[in-house]
């Protein structure tokens, strides 16, 4: 190296990347480096300063020529490149779990070398209408109707483990919308609206459904809850319905149950 410059081969080796790699990026115009008079490539800082943000665009599943609009065009943004990603990635994943669906469907409990009518007939469902369509409901969005929208938001993320999210305050201060995240998707918390028929559990002194949550090791989740101060209603145990799972009250008295099934359970 000579001084704040690289050649292909030490650029290669300190960021991880092969030279057949870098060599592509400078044919197609993503990382062009300086040349000496014989005619050696050598990246110098602005380079490497690329570079950089190619990885970590790279790293996002941007494609190539994602990455080279997102470092050239001025009208290019974060915000609506991971927007458009993000949008890709779920339908990919509607994609496959339709497709998973379709498969555990024509497996069902019968041999499938049985040729009869009822086997085809799940077989073609598999080769035909996965892709989804218009009005097919695409993804499941919990509300939970709570009374006091921050307290609540504060014991889920707290108490539970759950990931926050934004909240949304009216011109008093008060939180008149939350958002909390977990691996799959959004629960978002919604104040009380009579005019909806709307009611929190602490009115109600019942709730009239519960959430449950998969976590990865339901006796770890349980300890870090009863270490937060967390209420549990029933303790981790194995149910025959293929889960290990425990109860918790809710801020509001209400129930929540965590689990795992069996068969994904830490040895």
């Amino acid at each position: 190296m000579d001084g704040a410059s690289w050649r292909v081969g030490e650029l290669a080796e300190v960021s991880g990347l092969t030279v057949r790699t870098l060599h592509h990026y400078d044919d197609i115009g993503l990382l062009t480096p300086e040349r000496t008079a014989a005619g050696h490539r050598v990246y110098r800082r602005e380079q490497v300063e690329r570079l950089y943000r190619i990885s970590v665009l790279r790293r996002f599943g941007a494609s190539l020529d994602d990455i080279a609009t997102a470092l050239d065009d001025p009208t290019w943004s974060l915000d609506g490149a991971l927007r458009s990603h993000l949008a890709s990635l779920e339908d990919q994943v509607l994609r496959m779990e339709r497709l998973l669906h379709r498969l555990t469907d024509a497996r069902a409990d019968e041999p499938i070398e049985r040729a009869d009518e009822d086997v085809c007939r799940r077989l073609l469902a598999v080769l035909e209408d996965t892709a989804v369509t218009a009005i097919e409901p695409l993804r499941r969005v919990a509300v939970l109707v709570y009374a006091d929208l921050e307290a609540a938001h504060r014991h889920l993320v707290e108490v539970f483990g759950l990931e926050p999210g934004p909240l949304h305050r009216a011109d008093d201060g008060v939180v008149v919308h939350a958002e909390v995240r977990t691996a799959d998707g959004v629960v978002m918390l919604h104040r009380v609206a009579p005019e909806w028929g709307l009611a929190s559990p602490a009115a109600l002194g019942a709730a009239t459904g519960m959430l449950v949550v998969t976590v990865q090791d339901v006796d770890a989740h349980h300890a870090a809850v009863v270490a937060r101060g967390g209420t549990i209603s029933f303790p981790p145990a194995d149910q025959p319905y293929g889960v290990r799972e425990y109860g918790a009250l809710g801020p509001e008295g209400e129930p929540w149950s965590f689990w795992a099934p069996l068969r994904l359970r830490p040895e």
